[in-house]
């Protein structure tokens, strides 16, 4: 049973939005501890609302993978920017989400994860909340060569934290149907030129 939880005179009020997020993790994983679940690290809490899609895409991998590495150029994404320096892991930046691919952006921030070229593999990350308590989602798009003049794009992002759990934080069916439309929307740029 938790005390009331008083605000420490000592602490500016700006340090009053991070105090909550971080109560209120602290409040989530003391019950899931009650209740006999234990706490696991984001990328290995799974949701029900994680996403992945395979398209087929008749290119070599090595012209999908010089669109796919120039985020700085994704005319061909309505759908998802990212706004970073360089893609490397590690690099933080803001991503921007128009769930209807309408120009209309939402702001978010993010961090590469592993972005290796000989792997074609792209992976970006965004959390709330102390360790992502409230929520995480880990992005991944990678390439496969399946022969010279095809590759796989698998599109896939994994959620964790407590607010997926409940079915809060995002709009899960219009982020499904999004990643799908992105894989689309890739093949139709490569396959063009």
């Amino acid at each position: 049973h938790h005390q009331p939880w008083p605000w420490p005179q000592h602490l500016p009020y700006r340090c009053l939005h991070l105090a909550c997020i971080r109560r209120a993790c602290d409040v989530i994983l003391e019950f899931y501890h009650n209740i006999g679940i234990v706490h696991q690290p984001p990328t290995e809490t799974m949701s029900r609302f994680n996403i992945s899609h395979e398209t087929i895409i008749n290119a070599p991998v090595d012209r999908v993978w010089k669109e796919l590495i120039a985020i700085d150029d994704w005319n061909w994404n309505r759908w998802t920017k990212l706004k970073a320096e360089t893609p490397t892991e590690g690099v933080k930046g803001k991503l921007l989400a128009s769930y209807e691919g309408d120009e209309v952006w939402k702001e978010f921030d993010f961090q590469f994860g592993r972005v290796s070229e000989s792997e074609y593999l792209l992976t970006w990350i965004g959390s709330v909340g102390p360790k992502g308590c409230l929520f995480s989602g880990n992005h991944t798009m990678q390439l496969e060569r399946m022969n010279e003049n095809e590759t796989r794009l698998i599109h896939r992002e994994e959620f964790g934290g407590a607010l997926p759990k409940i079915g809060l934080g995002l709009p899960y069916k219009t982020l499904d149907r999004n990643y799908l439309l992105m894989n689309e929307s890739l093949k139709q740029c490569v396959e063009k030129k």
